[in-house]
């Protein structure tokens, strides 16, 4: 994955706020951040306690959401 360098000030600021999504025109993209993005476009889990959480939540019943349950638990 290249990574894509912000200089805007304002869009810094968004982006650190601690949000988890942002909105651009229709689409939403979704903020996370990482230790480190190799050029696999995978993301490697080298955290124990994040490979913890992320099994179970695999491991769990997740059912897709439709667009508007997604947007009344995230209060939009």
């Amino acid at each position: 994955m290249k990574p894509i360098k912000v200089d805007n000030i304002d869009l810094k600021k968004i982006i650190q706020s601690g949000n988890s999504y942002i909105q651009v025109g229709h689409q939403k993209f979704l903020l996370m951040e990482v230790e480190n993005a190799k050029e696999a476009d995978c993301y490697e889990v080298t955290d124990p306690e994040e490979e913890k959480q992320l099994l179970k939540a695999l491991n769990e019943q997740n059912p897709i959401l439709s667009e508007d349950e997604i947007n009344r638990i995230l209060g939009l």
